[in-house]
């Protein structure tokens, strides 16, 4: 098939489909003997499926490390901004930050001009 007289577009895309069907006929083998049969010898870290799939997991963790990198953000405005209204934070205050989700820290960062103690703002230092 690698050497048909076709178009190198449609030897390809001909080449995936095959792949494709071999994969999901042939469930039970791996993908070294699938490719074995194929008489493929491309590493798979060529081939588009796995490039595909590692596109995908990059993409993911990108966003993941946007979200982690805002809530990261935001926290630390709220500790800066309480810290300069109230002084330095008690313990269970930096905990609670901390670990706050960024839907909790943006109603905080909402309510801090507004707030008269930590308190109000973050909740009973008993609920800790």
């Amino acid at each position: 098939m690698q050497s048909a007289p076709l178009d190198a577009a449609v030897r390809d895309l001909l080449g995936q489909v095959m792949e494709f069907w071999f994969f999901e006929r042939f469930r039970a083998l791996t993908a070294k003997e699938i490719w074995s049969m194929l008489n493929l010898t491309t590493p798979i870290q060529e081939t588009r499926a796995y490039q595909s799939i590692f596109a995908e997991g990059e993409a993911e963790g990108e966003a993941r490390g946007r979200i982690e990198g805002e809530r990261n953000a935001k926290a630390a405005t709220v500790r800066r901004l309480l810290t300069r209204r109230f002084g330095l934070l008690p313990a269970w205050a930096e905990r609670r930050i901390e670990s706050a989700p960024i839907e909790r820290l943006d109603t905080w960062l909402d309510g801090i001009l507004d707030t008269p103690n930590l308190d109000d703002l973050l909740g009973p230092t008993a609920a800790d």
